[in-house]
């Protein structure tokens, strides 16, 4: 059956109805949909109803039905949250009619919302996918502007942000943070479909955004070789034909300042627009550190410009130039054991990190750049044929500096620079006739050249004390411990420990992939459709290693096997493993419409996350390609009359080679390493609904649940090390629930209030689910915990002016946001605090 379809993918079987322009009596009907402001509404359903044909709005509102007998005809125009429009129509044989037809926003209604994410512009509760999408009102409502931010409002997607450097992507328990420029992530992040997933280079500010989609599941067809559970779609405001500007200003406490707007204007009449957007915050560290400044701040500075280029009716041409800078106060890894003077060692009281006067350094520190150039070409070859091209080059450089013990004593201080070069292009080309076939194919090559080089620096003669533990770390005052020599082992004779010592080990990783697919849904009846797809790559891989060592030989090498350096094993050299893989994913989804307002679906697919070739000083290992066979099914629906909506999703994983990057001492070597730790599952289920309660107040909410595990054996039958382990940063049960209310109270005037509360249960911060007996709070882990935020404001002439103020985490929670991180592979783990109470106002004007 599966081939049979596939073949039926590559040659669609024409209609019975005649489609050539060439025969008697039939016409074209071109035209756009918009709304009664001009804005156009993508997705919109268009059908003459007598003749039982039909088509949808494009990205650009516009769409078209071909071979239409001449005559008059009633053209029915639906979209979700607007009245239905019955419109006359004449077709004259052998020519084309133009028309444009007007939608009005019910009173009370929830807007339809058109995502992209098949790669064609279907609204959102028509997809047969798992798929939370949020358009840009949303985000700026609720004042989102970071992902971490818009993860608590999407059922099975957490994003932990240490820093714009250090961000972990989460996915229905499966996590995707790892630096190193060698491995791959598991979850793709896109931004205007160029691939932006690695780690170091995958923040960027969400401002003047046209939309979020978040797809769950394998989306391998849709989205490359990386997405092997998921994957986050970042879709910008491109340029209009149109004058606006818009700006907003604001501060809070801490020091906040933010500023953020767009200013749009059409360059040449219908041909060429142009757009530019910016945005600016900066808020002072909300952790007090006693030894320099304030920890866990953030400051960045985001510009993007756009020009949309119409040089043909057919063709649409997007550039996009974005650029970003972050330079925030270091991250607070705060020690879990040991706390300075009249503090403790929780997460939120006061620390002492950072800067040693011995070892010269600086205070702690992040400087990341993120520039990329996207070109975007949209080319319809006519009749039933579209050409898609995108093509992406992007470029980061990152530089953070971090205490990794989170103590006063100079023994673990790191920096890691992270950098890369990427360029990627894609051909796609589609076809949608009108009929019962719609489907793409194509091909893309991605080019890829990291590196991440981590210097370490101590000063042995405290360092000893942490890898002895006969020797305490701090005095009876509280000071740092000082061992000016320790014996030989052999002889007897006093080794003097070195003040500062300094040595460095970095990756590089370069790949180029190669990829074709094609995917495509065939609509056997009304009712039933199937959808398959194919995607298959080739890459060649090339992954090394080299330490640096230190200037002078360390003096405690012999203790944890590095000599002559003191953590790191010398290479002499850098060490290279090159090699080929070839891959196959692809998904198989039935889907069947209940009634007009109600779909089911279910699905098989396959993910995978590419091999790792990982070399270091004992020589090169190449990891098998994690892969994962994901089962699921879901419901999607509207009801009374579009007021409300709601999906719900089941799901089973069954995942192969499951790799984990671990940081050790290990027999008394110091170990970073990629692991493939064998077998595991996950079941879970996800829930949203959504609903206007009338023309001021409307709702929403989700729930996601999720065990996911390692399983008791791998797939050998041996027992696993890891063995009914709960997989990192993944909450058992989360939710979230809001409203908004809007009450007007006078002519072009309304005040607004945004209440919203989010939830998740207690979850661990490592994948060993590791317990430290003299630890404060034994588990690496984080109890269960819910954040209340609230905006509210008031709106002035339809909301071109506006003034609201905001509480982030308004009851003031403590929490963590991180735990365990390097300083666990010594003894001592350390914890990330998660922002406190935050409180501003934001004043607006748009024209």
């Amino acid at each position: 059956m599966i081939a049979i379809f596939l073949a039926t993918l590559l040659c669609p079987v024409p209609q019975t109805q005649a489609q050539g322009t060439g025969q008697q009596g039939t016409g074209q009907i071109e035209g756009t949909v918009t709304t009664t402001e001009g804005e156009p509404l993508p997705g919109s359903t268009v059908q003459i109803m007598e003749l039982e044909r039909g088509t949808s709005a494009n990205t650009n509102g516009r769409f078209d039905l071909r071979s239409v007998p001449a005559g008059d005809h009633v053209l029915t125009v639906r979209f979700i949250g607007y009245q239905s429009v019955e419109q006359d129509v004449t077709v004259r044989a052998d020519e084309t009619t133009t028309v444009t037809v007007e939608l009005s926003s019910r009173e009370v209604a929830l807007e339809g919302l058109t995502v992209t994410s098949q790669k064609r512009a279907e609204r959102v509760q028509e997809v047969p996918v798992a798929i939370t999408a949020y358009n840009g009102d949303f985000l700026e409502e609720l004042g989102i502007t970071q992902a971490d931010e818009l993860s608590s409002y999407v059922p099975g997607l957490e994003v932990q942000l240490q820093s714009p450097n250090n961000p972990g992507f989460v996915v229905r328990g499966i996590t995707s943070d790892n630096g190193d420029s060698r491995v791959e992530p598991r979850v793709s992040v896109f931004k205007d479909g160029v691939s932006i997933s690695k780690s170091r280079g995958s923040v960027v500010e969400l401002y003047d955004m046209e939309r979020v989609e978040v797809l769950k599941g394998p989306q391998g067809t849709l989205f490359g070789r990386g997405a092997q559970i998921g994957a986050v779609h970042l879709i910008q405001n491109k340029a209009r034909n149109e004058t606006s500007t818009r700006l907003e200003l604001g501060s809070g406490n801490y020091g906040e300042r933010y500023a953020t707007g767009h200013a749009n204007v059409p360059l040449v009449e219908d041909k060429l627009f142009g757009r530019v957007a910016g945005f600016y915050k900066k808020r002072d560290g909300y952790l007090e550190n006693r030894t320099g400044d304030g920890l866990n701040g953030k400051e960045t500075f985001a510009l993007r410009g756009l020009a949309r280029w119409l040089p043909t009716p057919t063709t649409v041409v997007d550039a996009i130039v974005n650029y970003q800078r972050d330079t925030p106060p270091g991250v607070s890894f705060k020690s879990a054991i040991f706390g300075p003077e009249n503090s403790t060692p929780d997460a939120t009281d006061p620390a002492a990190i950072g800067p040693d006067p011995v070892l010269e350094d600086d205070e702690l520190f992040i400087d990341r750049t993120v520039w990329s150039a996207t070109l975007l070409v949209d080319q319809s070859l006519g009749r039933a044929w579209a050409l898609n091209s995108i093509t992406g080059f992007r470029q980061f450089d990152s530089l953070e500096r971090f205490d990794a013990d989170g103590t006063p004593a100079p023994v673990l201080q790191f920096d890691e620079d992270a950098q890369g070069d990427q360029f990627s292009q894609e051909l796609r080309l589609s076809y949608d006739n009108d009929g019962a076939f719609t489907g793409f194919g194509g091909a893309s090559l991605f080019w890829e050249d990291g590196s991440q080089r981590v210097p370490f620096r101590t000063d042995e003669r405290s360092f000893i004390a942490l890898l002895n533990p006969d020797i305490p770390l701090f005095g009876p005052g509280g000071e740092p411990t000082v061992v000016p020599a320790i014996p030989n082992p052999e002889t007897g004779e006093p080794i003097p420990l070195k003040q500062s010592h300094e040595e460095a080990f970095e990756n590089f990783g370069t790949t180029t992939a190669l990829e074709a697919f094609v995917d495509g849904t065939y609509r056997f009846t009304d009712r039933l459709s199937l959808t398959a797809g194919l995607r298959f790559t080739y890459e060649d891989v090339t992954g090394e290693y080299e330490v640096t060592n230190s200037e002078t030989p360390g003096r405690l090498g012999f203790l944890l096997g590095a000599s002559p350096n003191d953590l790191f094993a010398p290479t002499n050299g850098r060490l290279s493993e090159s090699d080929q893989f070839t891959s196959a994913v692809g998904r198989f989804v039935a889907e069947y419409a209940l009634s007009d307002e109600t779909n089911v679906f279910a699905s098989i697919s396959r993910g995978r996350r590419p091999n790792v070739i990982d070399v270091d000083a004992s020589g090169s290992n190449v990891l098998d390609a994690e892969t994962v066979w994901s089962y699921e099914t879901g419901i999607k629906g509207r009801a009374f009359n579009e007021r409300f909506e709601y999906e719900a999703n089941g799901y089973y994983y069954d995942y192969s080679n499951f790799q984990t990057s671990v940081t050790e001492l290990q027999d008394g070597e110091f170990v970073t390493e990629t692991r493939d730790s064998g077998a595991a599952t996950a079941i879970g289920f996800e829930t949203a609904v959504r609903g206007a309660l009338s023309s001021s107040v409307s709702v929403f909410g989700n729930y996601s649940y999720i065990d996911a595990t390692f399983d008791e054996k791998d797939e050998d039958g041996s027992p696993q090390e890891l063995a009914n382990n709960r997989f990192r940063l993944t909450p058992e049960h989360t939710f979230a629930v809001g409203t908004d209310i809007s009450v007007p109270i006078r002519e072009q005037a309304s005040v607004f209030v945004r209440p919203s509360y989010t939830y998740k249960s207690q979850f661990f911060f490592d994948e060993e689910n590791t317990e430290f007996a003299n630890s404060p709070n034994p588990p690496i882990s984080q109890d269960a915990y819910g954040l209340l935020n609230i905006r509210a404001g008031v709106r002035f002439l339809d909301g071109q002016f506006s003034i609201e103020g905001f509480a982030k985490n308004l009851l003031d929670e403590e929490y963590v946001i991180d735990a365990g991180n390097t300083g666990k592979g010594f003894g001592v783990p350390t914890y990330i605090a998660g922002p406190p109470r935050l409180l501003g106002v934001r004043l607006s004007a748009q024209l």
